[in-house]
């Protein structure tokens, strides 16, 4: 028998895993839509991971960690979004620029800029953004 925070953790990363997967395609479709109007590849990759980083932001809130999108669940939302936005982009940014010559390199770079994202994000949200305010002891 596993124990509940390990079977809570591992339910939590399913969610996640599946929201993610969605949060993907749109950045991803919206990326390729930015590059094709010809929108610089540099902001095309932010203005991507914003519009993903707010649609998992809204699904996990309400699916996964039962968020209550209060005003300090959102500002910590907002300083881990910043945080895996800056990670995001500048692993987009160096993947390109070491691996100019790769086949398929902005793929590649999207997918590890995606990954390093998405394990920092996962992390961030589970051990801070979401976790419920302790109540207060009333001394009762």
């Amino acid at each position: 028998m596993l124990p509940d925070w390990f079977r809570s953790l591992f339910v939590k990363g399913l969610k996640f895993t599946a929201i993610g997967i969605f949060g993907a395609l749109i950045d991803y479709g919206t990326r390729q839509l930015m590059l094709h109007l010809g929108v610089w590849p540099f902001a095309a990759r932010g203005i991507s991971y914003i519009v993903g980083s707010t649609f998992a932001y809204y699904a996990n809130s309400f699916l996964t960690f039962s968020g209550d999108r209060s005003a300090a669940e959102k500002m910590r939302a907002t300083v881990t979004y910043i945080v895996c936005f800056c990670a995001a982009v500048l692993v987009d940014f160096g993947w390109r620029h070491t691996f100019p010559e790769m086949q398929n390199t902005l793929f590649w770079s999207w997918f590890a800029s995606q990954a390093t994202a998405t394990i920092l994000n996962f992390s961030m949200q589970n051990l801070w953004v979401f976790k419920a305010a302790k109540p207060v002891s009333t001394g009762e």
